[in-house]
């Protein structure tokens, strides 16, 4: 049986490694120019501080102190976020998305994850919203989401302002089991890795069900 708690704990590696990785992009941030930075990705820079836009938030990167905050709350960004937000602003070349959209499996190694993709994407999605799409559509506006027109219910999260994540569900009958996806903006490889792209989906999915609550 899907265990959508289990959803809460992304796949990521053991802590350590998310220190490690933490401290990488901390050191190639500090190499780069963080106004161009935050114009190439989408963010604003304010009192020496990067403004990335995340969701409904906003995520606070102090050039200061190397800090990572959420705004709205002042709590601290959680590491698997504050990792996920330095990959963005490091790699960001400023290209917007295109709006055509990718089946997470068409990246470059993207068939290696997608087994666990898929479980912690559209398999929670299925069972969630399958047979209520409404609730998905409620829950995304709650986050800032832009509602869509595909399927019985899709919407587009702004994960990132250049990271689009786009959600469709269809609703099942009874003739068809209900059935759902989760695609990525075709230039979401220029920000992200793979392994990037799996935890911000799963993610976004686990933001979904949040707000649906």
């Amino acid at each position: 049986m899907l265990n959508i708690k289990d959803l809460s704990q992304p796949e990521l590696p053991k802590q350590d490694n998310y220190e490690q990785a933490l401290k990488i992009g901390l050191e190639i941030f500090a190499r780069k120019d963080p106004v161009r930075l935050a114009q190439l990705a989408g963010a604003s820079y304010e009192d020496r501080c990067v403004v990335l836009p995340h969701l409904e938030r906003h995520i606070v990167l102090d050039t200061r102190t190397n800090s990572l905050s959420i705004r709205e709350t002042g709590e601290e960004a959680p590491i698997w976020l504050a990792i996920l937000a330095l990959h963005y602003l490091n790699n960001a070349p400023g290209r917007p998305p295109t709006g055509k959209l990718r089946h997470f499996r068409e990246f470059k190694e993207g068939h290696f994850y997608e087994p666990a993709f898929n479980r912690r994407t559209k398999e929670i999605l299925v069972n969630v919203f399958g047979n209520d799409p409404a609730r998905m559509l409620a829950a995304a506006e709650r986050l800032a989401g832009r509602i869509l027109d595909s399927g019985d219910a899709s919407v587009e999260l702004g994960y990132f302002p250049c990271l689009p994540i786009t959600c469709i569900v269809w609703k099942g009958d009874d003739e068809f089991a209900p059935e759902a996806t989760v695609l990525f903006d075709e230039t979401a490889e220029l920000y992200f890795s793979a392994e990037d792209m799996a935890v911000a989906g799963q993610m976004a999915v686990l933001e979904l069900l949040k707000a649906a609550r």
